[in-house]
């Protein structure tokens, strides 16, 4: 995975990251999280963990987690569950295949050259001359390139996944940097307009929700040219 993908997550301070949680609406798995959150932070913190970078480190594998449970005294339930929540800021690359609109002649013509997902994808597309050189490869017209490399964009960001990257490309904020820029409560009036209007998707989303897709976006490097 190229180094500019995700989000630097040793610049992603643990305090940030305790603010993120008690802002977040949490599946009820994960509510545990914020149950006395400031002194299990403090613990953290006691033990050297200052950032993102050091929490994924130090909980890196199930026996880290264990072994890091008995010399914090912190539950290894309440770890593992940090754990999943820490790498969830590195979201897994997503199928081309999954962002709604896109032809099966294009997927066909991608996969052929074994571009499959957000991070194949990525290594071509960060300037318009990638760009070019891709459409040139594969026959893939340059605008229909431009809209999956803005979909990969978005995908880059925390909670975004393909139907909400589509979702964010049709309101005009069709990459990270826009989003970062963006006003949290005209967005998500203009997210819910065109959700209601094409169906895109069922699942309830509130203001919050795209506040902290702006916040997240932030800090995701600017890695791609326009």
């Amino acid at each position: 995975m190229a180094d500019d993908y995700y989000i630097n997550l040793e610049k992603y301070s643990l305090g940030k990251f305790k603010q993120e949680l008690k802002e977040s609406e949490l599946l009820p798995s994960r509510k545990i999280l914020k149950e006395q959150i400031d002194e299990k932070f403090k613990i953290l913190e006691y033990n050297g963990i200052h950032n993102l970078q050091d929490l994924t480190l130090t909980l890196k594998t199930p026996q880290k987690t264990k072994e890091f449970a008995k010399k914090s005294n912190l539950s290894p339930d309440y770890l593992l569950i940090l754990r999943r929540e820490v790498n969830s800021n590195t979201p897994k690359p997503v199928n081309l295949e999954k962002f709604p609109g896109i032809e099966k002649d294009v997927l066909k013509k991608l996969n052929e050259i074994k571009i499959k997902n957000t991070a194949h994808l990525f290594k071509r597309i960060k300037t318009e001359e990638d760009r070019k050189e891709l459409s040139a490869e594969t026959g893939v017209n340059q605008n229909q390139i431009l809209e999956l490399t803005k979909l990969t964009d978005l995908s880059r960001v925390k909670w975004i996944g393909p139907v909400f990257a589509r979702i964010f490309l049709d309101s005009g904020i069709d990459t990270v940097e826009k989003l970062s820029l963006a006003e949290t409560t005209s967005l998500y009036k203009k997210l819910v307009e065109i959700n209601n209007k094409k169906g895109y998707t069922k699942a309830k989303f509130i203001e919050n929700d795209v506040k902290l897709c702006i916040d997240v976006s932030k800090m995701v490097p600017r890695a791609i040219d326009y």
